[in-house]
């Protein structure tokens, strides 16, 4: 698409975002294919994320043409900034997801009253027939 003008901005963004999709796809793959999890993983995690933004960032100075040097270098910054991630996935079952989720539940029980969510739990779990985990029956089935 020659002629097509695109804003700086919307250059790093795109660069940083795919540098983060793209180093965390190599990064989960090496540490899967290695069969390390835990701290171990994050270990090759941050090599391969390492190689990957070295390789970026090295190749944005050898890249002719001003945006498309500044794509490659912010993939870089993306890609190592997604070791973050990384760690909180170590620190914590779900990683970022799975804190929103603990911390989301903390505020809903704080808001309708402690006192009132474990008597509504201990109601179910005094009730036959009823658990405070509902599974849905199948209904259906894809085979």
């Amino acid at each position: 698409m020659a002629g097509v003008s695109v804003p700086v901005p919307v250059v790093g963004f795109l660069g940083a975002g795919s540098g983060l999709a793209l180093g965390t796809l190599g990064a989960e793959y090496v540490s899967r294919v290695a069969g390390q999890s835990g701290w171990a993983a994050v270990g090759v995690k941050g090599i391969t994320r390492g190689l990957i933004g070295t390789a970026a960032y090295v190749g944005s100075t050898k890249i002719k043409g001003a945006k498309t040097s500044f794509f490659a270098e912010m993939l870089a910054y993306g890609d190592l900034g997604g070791f973050f991630l990384d760690v909180a996935l170590a620190l914590h079952p779900g990683g970022i997801p799975g804190l929103a989720e603990d911390l989301a539940t903390t505020t809903r029980v704080m808001a309708a009253g402690g006192k009132q969510v474990v008597k509504e739990l201990s109601e179910l779990e005094q009730t036959p027939g009823k658990s405070a985990v509902q599974t849905p029956p199948v209904t259906s089935s894809i085979f």
